[in-house]
């Protein structure tokens, strides 16, 4: 980011400042080359800094035509001051409103999890055939469009988290762990759990290391019933954590997100609500309600962002306002899975299951700055 405290408007062209901003102009650029960007978001960064460049140039010449007729009243540096200030603002905000739109990336078969690290990398579960065993891949997607494979072999892959090097991944009855160079093995298997599981779906981690698992439950009369959460120590050892002894609203668990000290934020893809559990001793509290087929869960800022499968929408609530009535972010998907927001907190991405459509599917990025 150009630092503007460093803009030196007055009473000589100070050539040593505008040879800074070239710099600055020169490594905009060489960036979002670095971030594997798009030739065309490489030439609009290049012309939004140019317009700063640009606003200095122009305004040095204002400067030195008003000492050279001897106007040096406050109200004449305040003018000229402000008027760089409007020139470099205004176009950042034309340049940045045409680089601000959806980037989606098709061919990619009924896509379940978006899950991104800190470093900026952004890994995708690709189902495949729903039900067919074997076609199931993780793949590593880009803002420019580009994807690539990182495992495939998988049955129909789902929640995914990157702990270190390894990604974890729900793979129907069973938790994988992948390799970044390929390698999948399985970690936990059915019989490790408490009780008879049927569709897991999620997987979130906690800052004290510990991993929870949503099940959704089987299909009962058209509705998935019977799910819970469980959580896996640092050992490995699994225990329930909630279902519907603990309240009736948990039926289906499915997202999963552990961003608040001591709590774990809950998704339902039966009941539509968005329920806040208590480590402590396990209560749970509805936070807010109506999401319909609650799937994926995101947060960035003050705001945590909801998907909902069956309607096609994103939903987010700021929390730094109680009370508050969830807002549509964006609608018009069609299920809209497992979210999560770019390590820059630039975009939510979306993967688009399209499950009616045969071999349908693909991952947005959706501008949320």
């Amino acid at each position: 980011m150009i630092d503007m405290t460093q803009v030196n408007v007055g009473k000589n062209y100070n050539l040593s400042r505008v040879m800074f901003w070239v710099k600055n102009l020169f490594l905009a650029g060489l960036n979002v080359v670095r971030q594997n960007q798009s030739l065309k978001e490489v030439v609009i960064r290049v012309l939004r800094y140019g317009g700063y460049l640009i606003g200095v140039i122009v305004m040095q010449q204002v400067s030195l035509s008003f000492h050279f007729l001897k106007f040096r009243y406050s109200l004449a540096r305040i003018i000229m001051k402000s008027g760089l200030l409007f020139i470099g603002t205004i176009t950042s905000l034309l340049f940045c409103s045409v680089s601000a739109k959806v980037i989606s990336i098709d061919g990619i078969v009924h896509p379940e999890s978006a899950f991104t690290t800190r470093d900026g990398r952004i890994f995708v579960s690709e189902i495949g055939g729903v039900g067919k065993k074997g076609d199931g891949r993780i793949l590593e997607v880009f803002t420019n469009g580009q994807k690539k494979v990182i495992a495939s072999g998988l049955n129909d892959p789902k929640g995914l988290l990157v702990e270190g090097k390894t990604i974890y991944v729900t793979d129907v009855d069973q938790i994988k762990k992948v390799s970044f160079d390929g390698e999948v093995t399985s970690w936990i298997g059915p019989n490790d759990f408490p009780r008879k599981i049927s569709f897991l779906n999620d997987l979130t981690i906690d800052r004290n290391t510990i991993i929870y698992v949503s099940d959704s439950g089987e299909v009962v009369n058209g509705e998935r019933r019977g799910g819970a959460v469980y959580r896996i120590s640092s050992t490995g050892k699994i225990s329930l954590l909630v279902d519907s002894a603990n309240d009736p609203n948990i039926q289906a668990p499915n997202g999963l997100l552990a961003f608040q000290r001591g709590y774990l934020m809950v998704a339902d893809f039966t009941t539509g609500v968005l329920s806040r559990i208590r480590l402590r001793n396990f209560s749970v509290e509805t936070m807010a309600e109506g999401f319909g087929g609650g799937d994926g869960l995101a947060f960035s800022g003050t705001k945590l962002y909801i998907s909902d499968w069956r309607g096609g929408k994103i939903w987010s609530i700021d929390l730094t306002a109680p009370g508050q009535n969830p807002k549509i972010f964006k609608k018009g998907f069609t299920n809209p899975a497992d979210i999560d927001v770019t390590s820059d907190g630039k975009f939510l991405v979306v993967p688009e299951m399209m499950k009616a459509t045969t071999d349908g599917g693909r991952v947005n990025f959706i501008p949320i700055k």
